[in-house]
């Protein structure tokens, strides 16, 4: 097989290639109907999951069958973000276990799925990027069937009220910063002697940058342009040299991005004015604010954090004290996030947490500069436009591939400066672990399906409630049990106020009384002061909307409900 696949050198060529190519061209299109949302509430980052489970699995059980342990140089370095989030996870207590379980998993596995592809020691990695590279240009044509209503695959690809470009990620920043990325891998790639004596391959790559800008720009992401503008012009610095030997090629790119661009200045227009309005207006971005509180947070338990989970929280109060002094600002109705990384491991990490992300840069930074070679520092400008993205918004909890991406890139950047280690383990310790990781595996993949058949049940449920009244999957489900159980108790709420049946009220409300000292969300609030209004229990009303107020202070439907209860007294 082998044999067969050298005559095609741009094919994969081990089965860890194949998987990385399952990773990046297969698994992201798993397009079913979904509400939107984070994580797993987005049908495709559960194929991603999936795809990567099976790397992960495959890189452990290769590495049972070698004699050495293969680590990057720096390995130190980047050992210090898993230590250092799990040390402050540690000191800083549990807030909220499911939610902890999963933000662990996401930092742990990415740190075996980064470590495991070093295990196989992949010299061409060329051809991982030359994936990326063909996975954006169909999330490009999938944006340009998005912009122009195409009527193709119509009940597959995912379509918006507004005539824009989410792709299959449901967020335009989050489409713009993956697009940008495969526009400078696919630069770079045009730079490489993979594509020299192939015209065919350049030519792809190509229309790839072409079909990909077009769709960035138009999208009028802030996050791609910025980050496109920075990126572009320090990888023609890092790569000068060959920029120089392949200047036709360059021009012929900058030219083809120019015109792309120009095509599509309507949304060049849009990020022109949103920019303009946020240098104009103080506050204008709500952003701003939201940088403000979240630092005041963060100050409040510098050393340790708060605790994984306890965003929502902390940032609620922080807010309410910011409102005070600042009456006339404007602040979301609802936020889990303060769209900026690291903001939000300060809050939830501290500084112990941010060491750890800090020493882990230092480490990726002093690579790249240590060697000094232009290929190395090329490598880092593909890391640009992602990792922008990271501080503004949250692009790995709406979008694992982007996650998965990030770290693929990364070990290209490290691949060439490794560092061997004479194993120690048994044959029986191998055997064990391997026998471990079908387990793992098997357990894993069954957890995604129940996952993926839990999603569509919820979906159905919230938008055919009286067609598909089951809910038995998701409520069996790790990661939706939490928000089924409020869905289901709420039925409770409604059935009771509408029977008032008194008794069946107040158990119901006791119920989401004890979820609010769980974790403050808005609609648990909301829930908890509709029931005291169905039982005519004026104070106990009133307490909770004045409690609501000190983690949303700036909700004027609670502000309105505030003023009825001074009304009264």
């Amino acid at each position: 097989m082998s044999r067969y696949l050298s005559k095609y050198p741009l094919l994969p060529q081990q089965p860890i290639e194949w998987l990385l190519a399952l990773l990046f061209l297969i698994s992201p299109f798993y397009l079913v109907p979904s509400l939107g949302g984070t994580g797993f509430d987005l049908p495709f980052n559960i194929t991603v999951w999936a795809a990567a489970t099976l790397v992960i699995a495959y890189s452990v059980w290769h590495f049972c069958g070698q004699e050495k342990l293969i680590l990057p140089a720096n390995y130190k370095g980047l050992l210090a973000l898993p230590v250092g989030i799990l040390l402050a996870a540690a000191l800083a207590g549990v807030h909220d276990p499911i939610n902890w379980l999963f933000r662990i998993v996401y930092v742990m596995t990415g740190v075996i799925f980064l470590f495991g592809l070093f295990q196989f020691r992949l010299k061409n990695t060329d051809r991982i990027l030359l994936l990326i590279a063909v996975a954006t240009l169909l999330h490009g044509l999938i944006g340009i069937i998005q912009l122009f209503q195409l009527p193709i695959l119509s009940s597959w690809i995912p379509r918006t009220r507004t005539v824009t470009a989410t792709g299959v990620f449901q967020q335009v920043n989050v489409m713009a910063s993956f697009l940008t990325t495969g526009i400078f891998v696919s630069i770079y790639l045009c730079l490489r002697p993979v594509a020299y004596q192939r015209f065919y391959l350049k030519v792809l790559l190509l229309i790839t940058i072409s079909i990909a800008t077009f769709v960035m720009v138009a999208t009028g992401s802030r996050v791609g342009l910025l980050s496109g503008s920075l990126g572009l012009f320090m990888l023609l610095i890092a790569y000068r040299n060959q920029v120089r030997k392949n200047w036709k090629t360059v021009i012929t790119a900058l030219l083809l991005i120019l015109v792309a661009s120009w095509l599509a200045k309507d949304g060049l227009y849009k990020t022109l004015d949103k920019s303009y309005r946020l240098v104009e207006a103080q506050y204008s971005d709500q952003r701003l604010s939201i940088y403000r509180i979240s630092f005041d947070a963060f100050s409040k338990s510098p050393l340790t954090g708060h605790g994984i989970g306890s965003f929502i929280e902390e940032f609620g109060l922080a807010s309410s004290e910011f409102y005070n002094h600042n009456p006339t600002v404007e602040l979301p109705t609802y936020l889990a996030h303060p769209h900026n990384e690291v903001l939000q491991w300060g809050i939830e990490g501290g500084v112990i947490a941010l060491l750890g992300i800090l020493i882990a840069i230092i480490g990726v930074l002093w690579f790249a500069f240590k060697y000094k070679y232009q290929r190395f520092l090329a490598y880092l400008t593909l890391l640009i436009p992602i990792t922008f993205h990271t501080q503004v918004e949250h692009p790995f909890y709406l979008s694992s591939f982007h996650w998965f991406i990030w770290l693929s890139l990364l070990f290209v950047l490290l691949n060439h400066y490794s560092i061997f280690k004479q194993k120690s383990l048994s044959l029986a310790a191998n055997k064990s672990l391997r026998g471990s990781t079908i387990v793992l595996l098997v357990i894993s993949l069954a957890f995604l399906w129940q996952t993926a058949q839990a999603q569509q049940q919820l979906y159905k449920y919230i938008i055919y409630s009286q067609q598909h009244l089951k809910l038995d999957v998701a409520l069996n489900n790790l990661y939706f049990k939490t928000y089924v159980e409020q869905i289901v108790m709420r039925t409770h709420l409604q059935d009771a106020i509408g029977r008032k049946d008194v008794e069946k009220l107040v158990e119901v409300v006791n119920w989401f009384e004890a979820e609010l000292e769980k974790k403050p969300e808005l609609k648990l609030f909301e829930d908890v002061i509709n029931g005291y209004f169905a039982l005519n229990m004026t104070q106990e009303r009133c307490k909770t909307v004045n409690k609501s107020l000190l983690y949303y202070p700036a909700n004027k439907v609670l502000q309105d409900l505030q003023s009825e209860c001074f009304a009264k007294k």
